[in-house]
């Protein structure tokens, strides 16, 4: 039988795996690339994909449930979708519906008919056999305008998450809002306002490769504008009202962990943040200094070489960009990589006039741009996007022949949200006590706190159920989590067995919401390397049973183990865990909003 199975298998990765030559599949929801933890495959025409964080991108979250040999999938709206390996039936809302083909397991991985899943999920999904490309997008199903307050909300009704750039054009002056990732249902609308500094509205589909929707505001004066997403569901609003006019309904002030939300943006855009240049060394200057003469720049070669003359960086609220500038049209190419996230744009043939860039920046997802001359015979330029956690991205041209390239980084806000960290025990209350003595109550109080300064560094505000070495009962932590509104609980300990070799890190969850969260937290933990993953259980502890928000609590390793002991008494393993957890907090937070009050 063993044999047979391993024939079998043989059989399955061969029919999969591309012929020589082709290039791999890929899938891209709403403009981006995803990054699928294995490749995906073809199979009796459907194209079959991992799991496992596959769906995020478009606001789902998939859970493996290795026992029931279950994939279950859901997004912010309360849509399911389960489907189980070998069977060729699967549940949407609670309703089966025949599959195409029966998801499979294959190293370890489910995969799933990604066509079927995207589609039950809400999308516009077609498959593009040239391009070997499986392209996904968000549909637009309805559009409003909303009046009231002083300003106009234009609402549309969509099947998954869209992004927008916004920009003003004059002669008319418009407001012109792109959706990347908005398959427009809808015929065209036109529909006259007269209020708020707006005439009326347009919108219709743009582009369909990616998708893009349009939406005009024809303004007879200067505005601002914001766009609101809902929490409980993909509905998309962008709010205008007259440049100046404070919105009728402020923000509540944040505690005093959080950092200010960012103010309205004005349209447009503010102008490009230069890189910070270096603070020049102080020069002794002669007393009658000579007349500085400015030579003229040396012109560069007609030789029909592209060359890149600089990269720039534009911040708003909720939007990064980064400049590519060049001389003539530019091809490019983008790629994803890990630990650290980053993306990669490499410009074939270009030659990178400076000698190299690199401009750091404060903001909650890119950490820094760089770009260089990568390759000489033949030339390729690199920027280099790095980047704080996954996010969704565009690359579009800025210019109209081709010599410019926008690559725009989508920023969420978390603002809405408030984590509560709880790190476990205190005071009288050691916890677990490692063979050489360490504590449980020192090592998780320490990744808590580095927890907090990643989480509020990003944006999301947090509070913590203890910020020193002193003891709270449970029922006060989750207690105190509710009054102050946390929409997620995540409490940190450090296990301990009576097995001395016992090792590795776990998550435990209770209810059913919490289930995500745990999967996700297990999994970024799973990337710590030399940290064996344990998975995800389910245990009734107390500050589990008594929060009524997706709660986990995670022992990081085993304080009982010598080598785990040793590891947690280092500030670079106290830190690798803390990124875990902020990424898999960050990673639950984009694809589930704040629950609707």
């Amino acid at each position: 039988m063993r044999v047979s199975a391993l024939w079998v298998l043989v059989a399955v990765l061969a029919a999969a795996s591309p012929a020589a030559g082709q290039p791999a599949i890929r899938v891209v929801v709403n403009g981006s690339p995803v990054s699928l933890a294995v490749p995906a495959m073809m199979q009796a025409g459907q194209v079959m994909i991992p799991a496992t964080r596959a769906f995020e991108t478009f606001g789902a979250a998939a859970v493996w449930l290795p026992a029931e040999r279950t994939v279950l999938i859901t997004n912010r709206t309360g849509r399911t979708v389960q489907l189980r390996v070998g069977d060729p039936v699967a549940l949407v809302n609670g309703q089966a519906r025949s599959l195409p083909v029966a998801p499979t397991l294959i190293g370890g991985h489910p995969f799933v008919p990604a066509q079927f899943v995207f589609a039950a999920l809400g999308a516009w999904v077609r498959y593009d056999e040239a391009e070997r490309t499986l392209h996904v997008a968000s549909q637009i199903m309805a559009i409003a305008v909303q009046r009231g307050g002083g300003a106009i909300r234009v609402v549309l009704d969509a099947t998954g998450p869209l992004q927008a750039q916004m920009r003003t054009l004059l002669e008319p002056d418009r407001l012109v809002v792109d959706l990347h990732g908005g398959a427009f249902r809808p015929p065209d609308q036109d529909l006259p306002v007269g209020e708020a500094g707006v005439v009326r509205v347009r919108a219709a589909q743009f582009q369909t490769k990616p998708y893009i929707t349009r939406v005009v505001f024809d303004l007879r004066e200067p505005v601002e504008a914001r766009t609101v997403v809902a929490s409980d569901s993909f509905e998309f609003a962008i709010e205008v009202r007259p440049r100046g006019q404070a919105p009728a309904v402020q923000a509540p002030v944040p505690p005093p962990a959080a950092v200010p939300p960012p103010a309205t943006v004005p349209v447009p855009p503010p102008a490009a943040v230069p890189p910070p240049a270096p603070a020049p060394e102080p020069v002794a200057l002669p007393e009658q200094p000579e007349p500085l003469v400015l030579l003229p720049p040396e012109p560069l070669p007609d030789d029909g070489i592209p060359r890149v003359l600089q990269v720039r960086v534009e911040q708003a609220a909720g939007r990064f960009r980064v400049f590519i500038e060049g001389t003539m049209p530019l091809e490019y190419a983008v790629r994803e990589f890990l630990e650290p996230d980053r993306l990669v744009i490499d410009l074939a043939g270009a030659v990178f006039v400076p000698v190299k860039q690199e401009i750091p920046v404060a903001g909650p997802v890119v950490a820094e741009v760089r770009a260089a001359q990568f390759q000489v015979d033949p030339n390729i330029t690199r920027v280099v996007v790095e980047l704080r956690r996954r996010t969704a991205y565009t690359v579009t041209p800025g210019a109209a022949d081709g010599s410019v390239l926008v690559v725009e980084i989508h920023e969420p806000s978390l603002r809405a949200h408030i984590v509560a960290i709880d790190a476990g025990h205190g005071g009288r209350d050691p916890g677990a006590i490692g063979p050489t003595g360490l504590y449980e109550k020192e090592v998780v109080l320490d990744i808590a706190q580095r927890v907090r300064e990643l989480l509020v560094r990003s944006g999301v505000r947090v509070m913590m159920t203890r910020e020193t070495d002193t003891f709270v009962e449970l029922a006060d932590r989750s207690r105190l989590a509710r009054a102050q509104g946390a929409t997620a609980f995540v409490s940190i300990h450090a296990n301990a067995s009576t097995r001395p070799a016992a090792n590795g890190s776990e998550t435990y969850y209770l209810t059913p919401q919490s289930l995500v969260l745990a999967q996700m937290m297990q999994e970024e933990l799973g990337r710590v390397p030399g940290l064996a993953n344990r998975g995800v259980r389910t245990a009734n502890f107390q500050v589990l049973r008594e929060n009524d928000v997706p709660a986990v609590l995670v022992e990081v390793a085993y304080l009982s183990n010598v080598d785990e002991e040793a590891r947690l008494r280092a500030a670079a393993f106290r830190q690798r865990l803390a990124e875990a957890v902020a990424r898999a907090v960050h990673r639950f937070l984009l694809i589930y909003p704040v629950p609707a009050s």
